[in-house]
């Protein structure tokens, strides 16, 4: 196939699937570094001798909505991970 075959044609990358794809990606790594960033002050701020519940109850939920966010972020590119097969096969069997 040639290279203006290929310019005519539909290309894969166009629409919004790039834009999702990088943004999902930037997410997840704002999202990991805000996380750590306040992990690291909880620890810092457990009292030695506190009973440290609160701050643990606040480790599970910071934990539990990260889990879940990350899922979002994840289904996300693996879409898009799948558009991009589907289209390889296409190009293939064209």
């Amino acid at each position: 196939m040639a290279l203006t075959d290929m310019d005519s044609s539909p290309g894969m990358f166009e629409g919004t699937e790039i834009s999702e794809l990088c943004d999902s990606i930037k997410d997840i790594h704002r999202l990991l570094r805000s996380v750590g960033s306040f992990y690291a002050e909880l620890d810092a701020a457990e009292a030695p001798g506190g009973n440290g519940l609160q701050i643990d109850f606040k480790k599970w939920g910071i934990r539990t909505i990260t889990e879940d966010l990350l899922a979002r972020q994840y289904a996300k590119i693996d879409r898009m991970a799948a558009i991009y097969k589907e289209e390889q096969e296409r190009m293939r069997g064209r």
